[in-house]
């Protein structure tokens, strides 16, 4: 008997939740949502989250569109033109630098405040390093305009040297991966001669590609380094002349005139697929990439460590900041409430695209603790391997964008960059493909880059911006250990 009355206590409560559900549905017009991203590898997860929040709130559909990134930065803005953008968008390279994603779409018109009337009072804490989602960056006049996703820092951030396993261990290596650089020399010529493979594969058909080897290894070795490549101890374009830069760039120029790398300048996914071909042995880039492999490549016998640094030990650690304000809803969307509540839905720490997302091992959230998050994933995902080495090559850096608002409004690095796009990396490229004289090679660009830097640095302060080199300056920070941002606030 007792038995019948719990089935038919299930029963019961199974069609009162289905009926509740109908009559919540013919409550609202159906909505349909547009989510734009370029993360390709991640649609079908996108599509199954979808499912599971329209089960929540059955008259809102959302429809998701991932483009390569390339096409996704020219799609993006003529959909603006044309007045049909998508009502959730991810924007990532504002062209005043990391920081200033709202602040630039707040001036194009394109971002809309999210609904606070559907937001839990709990919401602005959920997401950590961000002083619940602090004025500037994530909020203006106390109203949120974006969430982070998942960025080019943190755990998952710019650090790693994957490899593949079966070269590997063909090469005798698989218990001496190599952590130095003369270590990494001589797992190249071992790798050479018993295995006739490719020691690493790199990036660099685009110039900024390259990033994914210089940010790791400058990143182990030059104090204060970022990609900007404005010294944190002058303010000015002088890293590339630092001797520990000067001596980085040298060493890997060693590499490739030893034929270590795959030929060429391959690009990006050519490359990743050579180290998942067993052509290479060790390729460089983010955390991202111990979904990317098997997702996007089929190929699961890698493994991760950190990257090999100079001889005496690391002199400095991969530089990390505040999480970006990513996630955005459009100023022309008609939805701006389900919007709202979509985001939402998916920054809950304890919610079901969070668990799912790190069971798949995409990356490491922005929103709930590393130890909450790290429970959700499965033992065997190689994501995993990232958590321990994290702390051994990150480290939270002076931000000048957080020290001076104000460069929200400059167009100094804009200037230097229009002198020659891209000019130090496409530099870079050629030096360690065909060699040179790097300090005067280097010293020609900085020269030039430092005169209009300051040039209109100068004309911005005389028109009234607080900005100046010394926006970019912090002499006295090591490399090494975190950065106290509450410097900013005094």
């Amino acid at each position: 008997m007792k038995g019948r009355k719990l089935l038919l206590c299930v029963v019961l409560t199974a069609l009162l939740l289905s009926l509740f559900t109908a009559v919540n549905a013919e409550e609202h017009e159906p909505v349909t949502l547009t989510y734009w991203d370029y993360s390709q590898e991640r649609l079908e997860f996108y599509k199954e989250a979808g499912a599971e929040f329209t089960k929540e709130y059955p008259w809102i559909t959302v429809e998701y569109q991932t483009l390569t990134e390339g096409d996704y930065k020219q799609t993006l803005p003529l959909a603006f033109q044309s007045g049909d953008s998508p009502d959730i968008f991810v924007y990532t390279w504002p062209a005043a630098g990391g920081y200033f994603e709202m602040k630039e779409l707040l001036s194009l018109g394109w971002c809309a405040p999210f609904d606070e009337d559907v937001l839990p009072e709990d919401f602005r804490g959920r997401f950590i390093d961000t002083d619940n989602l602090m004025e500037g960056i994530y909020s203006k006049d106390g109203k949120v305009y974006t969430v982070p996703r998942p960025s080019s820092n943190g755990t998952a951030g710019y650090a790693y040297m994957y490899y593949n396993k079966d070269v590997i261990e063909a090469a005798g290596l698989t218990d001496n991966l190599p952590t130095t650089w003369s270590e990494f020399t001589a797992a190249c010529q071992t790798i050479k001669d018993k295995t006739g493979k490719y020691c690493f594969a790199a990036p660099m058909i685009d110039s900024r590609e390259l990033d994914r080897l210089i940010i790791p290894w400058m990143g182990v070795s030059v104090p204060g380094f970022n990609d900007t490549l404005v010294s944190t101890k002058t303010g000015m374009f002088t890293v590339m002349t630092d001797p520990e830069f000067v001596e980085t760039m040298e060493y890997l120029r060693s590499l490739y005139e030893a034929d270590y790398a795959v030929p060429g300048q391959p690009e990006k996914n050519f490359a990743r697929q050579a180290v998942a071909n067993g052509d290479a042995a060790f390729y460089f880039d983010g955390g991202w990439m111990s979904s990317v492999f098997p997702s996007t490549f089929g190929f699961e016998n890698f493994g991760v460590a950190i990257i090999p640094g100079p001889d005496g030990g690391y002199r400095a650690k991969i530089a990390n900041g505040v999480p970006l304000g990513d996630i955005f809803i459009s100023s022309q969307s008609k939805h701006v409430k389900e919007a709202t509540m979509y985001l939402e839905w998916i920054t809950r720490p304890e919610g079901w695209y969070t668990k799912n997302f790190m069971a798949r091992g995409f990356d490491v959230l922005p929103w709930g603790t590393p130890e909450e998050l790290l429970s959700y994933m499965p033992e065997d995902n190689p994501t995993r391997d990232l958590i321990p080495l994290d702390p051994q090559v990150h480290v939270m850096a002076p931000q000048a964008s957080l020290k001076c608002p104000d460069l929200a409004q400059s167009e100094a690095l804009n200037v230097v960059d229009e002198l020659q796009p891209n000019w130090a990396w496409t530099a870079m490229v050629e030096y360690l493909t065909n060699g040179g004289d790097w300090v005067s090679i280097a010293t020609e660009i900085q020269d030039a880059q430092n005169e209009a830097f300051k040039a209109a640095l100068a004309e911005e302060a005389a028109a009234g911006l607080n900005v100046s080199i010394e926006c970019f300056a912090e002499p006295e920070w090591d490399g090494l250990t975190n950065f106290d941002y509450s410097v900013y606030n005094k």
